[in-house]
This record gives structure tokens, sequence and C-alpha cells, in this order.
């Protein structure tokens, strides 16, 4: 890139043209040699922008753009306006301020090399015309709906939902809460469709999803309301010049509007619903919904003698909640909503499992688990100085229901190895309580003794079993998979014996003298960081989801051993897969 002149370097010039000087001039060059003079904003230079207004020739027409070149040019592309509505094509824009996709969204798309003249020379037309070039993209509607929705707001819908063809106008019960917001003091709405009614009073749709934190608890609320729908899709008007996006007409056009609602500081509301077709993938047409909120005093709504204050009219977000869209962008768990886990020990490794199977979407967690969380824990334990104190599976259940509603957690506060003589609850109690009608169990409790015990409880029930640990100073793990009779953890003991099963120990496993105890604490605890054990934990997972979609071969039994490898002073993680026979000298397949 050639130095800029000397008279040019003190003169107004975009921020990006000190990093590389004389891109600004290049860049008008460019402009120059395709014959056309564009006009520039002097307020956004003098401040390091580069804002240029000019029309672009494209067969006998001239079409109105405007270029904005963001900070981080020419390492990435420029924007591209349309400024005349009328120009506006039937794709590949916004209809909020006729920004052209003249690109795809990957950054690659664009060459540092380009002006802006090329860049249009190259895919003006083909935006404009819909040419056959363009990525295989959907483009819905309430994209730019939701640009432009109240802060913090949602309405929750299900894509599985098909009401196009359904009799119209209806109504339709939401559960909805109102709060107003921490910093702005304005209200936030937050509500979930909980059924759809057809113009006849049937139901066509209902909600079957579970509820996110913002709708638990007391203060949500429930409330009927009318809706609408249009034969075309529905897209917000230009905002150019600060005009309105089009809710007027919108609102003016609906039919029996709905009955008001309180509001935060004596306001009223009143939530007006439409239905419409667009583009939900490439080239296929669906349905979604736009939810307007209009606020204000009462008499907004019930205009008297004097000129009332118009309400406000909100757009509030429309967010895709059912089963399917939660699963849609990781088809690898879509089976295991049906499924029930049993998890021993929530520590350092079982803990992040856990909150992973919920994220996952597993239908049901039992956990079992007597610690309490340390203030030292929290070096390696998945959740802050918030579970302080408490048990790790309270902890844990209260963070899911916020987080994860649809996982139903259970736990049972207790210490394998104890009997509680007030409760007579010991033991098999536990277990039974813990294990009962689960498709799998998990011992992330990295005790020998224990996992002998856990094993032979899910054996005893048909249930495979996925033990994880590590070594004392986490040189290297374990995660293994038990399929009932067909070798288990004493048999995993023998084959690190026996020198022909091919099968090693992680490093560092007997290395007891690893082993720290911190002040405060009764007992000896191993070393090691979280993000070197959370290295077991989704290896865990993995095996879970594997197992579940059927990818585990059923014939025997399945250990994965981590090993850490210094590579230029960073840990470097290796797996090794090893299939588990049952052990000759083991006598769990006698």
């Amino acid at each position: 890139m050639m130095q800029a002149p000397p008279e040019q370097q003190d003169s107004p010039r975009p921020h990006w043209d000190r990093r590389f000087p004389g891109r600004f001039q290049w860049e008008l060059d460019a402009f120059a040699e395709a014959e056309i003079a564009p006009s520039i904003d002097p307020k956004a230079l003098a401040s390091g922008r580069l804002d240029l207004s000019f029309e672009w020739p494209m067969g006998d027409k001239r079409i109105p753009l405007r270029a904005i070149y963001p900070d981080s040019y020419p390492r990435l592309r420029p924007h591209v306006y349309l400024t005349d509505p009328n120009f506006f094509p039937k794709r590949h824009y916004s209809p909020l301020d006729g920004n052209l996709c003249l690109l795809g969204r990957d950054t690659r798309q664009w060459s540092s090399s380009w002006s802006v003249p090329e860049l249009l020379r190259n895919q003006l037309q083909a935006a404009l015309e819909n040419g056959p070039d363009e990525d295989p993209q959907g483009e819905p509607a309430e994209v730019w709906w939701n640009q432009c929705s109240r802060p913090d707001s949602y309405c929750l819908i299900d894509s599985d939902w098909s009401l196009l063809g359904v009799k119209a106008p209806g109504r339709m019960k939401l559960a909805y809460s109102v709060r107003l917001g921490h910093k702005s003091g304005e209200f936030v709405f937050c509500a979930v469709v909980k059924y759809v009614l057809d113009a006849d009073g049937k139901q066509v749709a209902a909600w079957s999803g579970s509820m996110p934190a913002a709708l638990q608890g007391d203060a949500v609320k429930e409330i009927e309301v009318t809706w609408n729908r249009s034969e075309g899709e529905l897209l917000p008007k230009p905002s150019l010049q600060d005009q309105n996006i089009g809710l007027d007409e919108l609102l003016n056009c609906r039919t029996n509007p709905s009955a008001l609602f309180e509001l935060p500081n004596s306001r009223r509301g009143q939530l007006h619903a439409f239905l419409y077709p667009t583009e939900t993938e490439f080239r296929k047409q669906g349905e979604s919904w736009l939810f307007v909120l209009e606020a204000g005093r009462r008499s907004a709504f019930y205009p008297n003698k004097k000129a009332p204050e118009p309400p406000d009219a909100f757009i509030i977000r429309t967010l895709r909640a059912g089963h399917q869209d939660l699963i849609s962008r990781a088809p690898a768990t879509s089976g295991l909503s049906t499924k029930s886990i049993a998890l021993f020990g929530t520590g350092a490794l079982g803990a992040p499992l856990t909150i992973e199977l919920a994220r996952s979407g597993v239908g049901e967690l039992k956990l079992l688990d007597a610690d309490v969380v340390e203030p030292g824990n929290t070096i390696r334990w998945p959740i802050g100085s918030s579970a302080w104190g408490r048990t790790k599976t309270q902890a844990l259940a209260d963070f899911i229901a916020l987080e994860y509603p649809a996982t139903m957690v259970s736990y049972v506060n207790h210490a394998l190895g104890t009997f509680v003589p007030q409760t007579e609850f010991g033991d098999f109690a536990a277990l039974d309580e813990t294990i009962a009608a689960v498709d799998l169990v998990i011992d992330g409790t990295a005790s020998f003794g224990t996992t002998s015990l856990i094993q032979d409880q899910a054996r005893s029930r048909s249930r495979p079993l996925i033990a994880l640990y590590a070594s004392p100073s986490v040189a290297g793990g374990v995660v293994a998979l038990f399929m009932p009779n067909k070798g288990c953890p004493v048999c995993l003991e023998w084959a690190w014996e026996d020198e022909r099963s091919g099968i090693s120990p992680p490093p560092g496993m007997f290395a007891e003298a690893e082993l720290i105890q911190p002040t405060g604490c009764a007992e000896r605890t191993f070393s090691g960081t979280f993000f070197d054990l959370q290295e077991l934990s989704l290896q865990a997972m993995r095996v879970v989801a594997g197992f579940f979609a059927g990818g585990v071969p059923q014939s025997s039994s399945v250990v994965y051993t981590l090993a850490f490898e210094d590579q230029d002073g960073i840990r470097v993680p290796a797996w090794r897969k090893n299939s588990l026979p049952p052990h000759s000298q083991c006598s769990c397949h006698k």
C-alpha cells in the first residue's frame, strides 16, 4: 500500500487509513475509474468513518446507494445500502434499511483486495435480480422484526405448529410475566403461547415444551388474546429517514382487539398476534408469528373528549423453543429426551457432566451425593460462589431448573457406606431410590470400592455403567463403559496387570503421593485444574450420546484412557480406546 502524501496525512481520513496508509485514496481512485464521484459525509469523516453516497449505473437505471466502511475495513467488508425503497429487490436485503446481501455471511467471501466498485461490479446485479449463485440460506421475516424488538422481551412459539390453513381469526392463551428491567427501569415482557384456538374455538396447537426461568413462579399470569392471519408475508416498512416501520398500518387492520392487562408504572397493555407465511428454509415456505404490544395509560385505549396520548407500540421478539427447535443444532442428542440416568458423585467430574447431560436434553437425572460446596471447590466446580455452603446436589438441581428446565432432576443426599439411625436410611434404600427405572448408571465418585458397589447394583438390574476418574495428579484418566456381564471394573484392574491385554493404566494412576490435603479439609484430594478434568467429563458425555445413538458396540465393555502429553509446555490430551472382555481371573462372568 502506498504512503499517503504529506499534505493528506493531517487531513480528515478514516481510522483504517492510518493502519493502511493510502487505502482511502485508493478507494476514491477506484470510484473515479468507474466514473463515479461519490458524496462524502464530512461529519463521519471528521470522526474517522467513511460514509459515501452515490448512484451506480446498471443498464438504463442508476441505483441510489450508500456505502459505509467499518473500522475493521479492509479486513472485513463494507456495507452497501439501497437508499430508495422503490429499488428494493424481493430477496437479499434488509427491509428495514436496504442493507444489501452482496456476499454470504462467511467472511472468507470478502477479499481485502477489493474496492466497493469492484464488489458492485461482481455482485450487485445478481443480488437485485435474484441471480442463481446464492447461498442456500432462507430469509425468515421474523429476523427483521426481531431486530426492532423490545430489549429482553420475547414470546415463545413451536416450529412444529402448522397453522396457515387454520380458520382465522382466532384466540390464543399465553402465560406471561412482566418485570422492570434492572438498569433501564422499562418493563420486560416474557410470554409463551400455551395453546391456539381457531375461529370456531377448536384447539389447533398446544405448547408441550418446558417453561424457562422467566415464566416460573407466582408472578406468572395468563391472558387470552386474539390473533389474525395475513395471507402475505409481513415485513417491516423501511426505517429510512426515521419512518415508522409499519406498525400503525398493521394495527389499524386488526379485528376484535384483545383485552387490556396491567403493566408496571400504572400502564395498560394490549397484545396483538399475527400469523403470516415466510421462508423458513432455503426456498421453503413456512410460517411465523408477529407479536405487537401496545402500552400506555388507560385513557389511550378509551379516548374521551380530551385528546389522549396514543399508546406506544413495541415488537415482542419471536423465539422458537419447541423440542425440535432446541435440538436442531445438535441432532446427535435427539434421542436423549426420553432417557433417565442415575449419576453418583457430583464433584469435579460428576458436576460438569451433570450439566452437560441437562444441556443435551436428557429427560431425567437422578443424583446421589452428600458433599457440600466449599469455596476451595470453586476452582474446579462448574458453579461459583452462589453455591457455597449448599449441598452439591441441590445447587445443581436448582441451576438446571433455571437454565435447562426440560430436564427433571431429583436427588438423594446420602454418603454411601453410612447409615442414619434416626431415619433408618441406609445404602440400599439410597441405591434403590437412585437406580430405580433408569436407562444408564454413571459413577463419578472416583472411589474404587464405591465403583464396585455401584457396578454390582447396576449389573443386578441389567443396566450399563459408565465410570470416570482421573489419576491423582491428573496426568491422565479413564472413562469406561461397563456392559452387564461383559467386563467390569475388576476386569480392568486385572487387564492393567496383564501385559497381554494391551490395556495400560493412565499416567500417574497409582501416584498416591500426589494427593494433597487443603487446609480445613478432613481428607486428601487430587490436584488438578478444571479445564483438564473436564476432558474426562466431556468424553463421558460423548460416550453417553454414542451409547444411546447405537454407536457403541454392545459385545463388550469399552475403556477410553486419557494421557496428557507435554508439547512445548502445553498439555495436550491423547485418548486410547480398548475393548474390555471379561478377564479370566475375575469372577464377574462365572
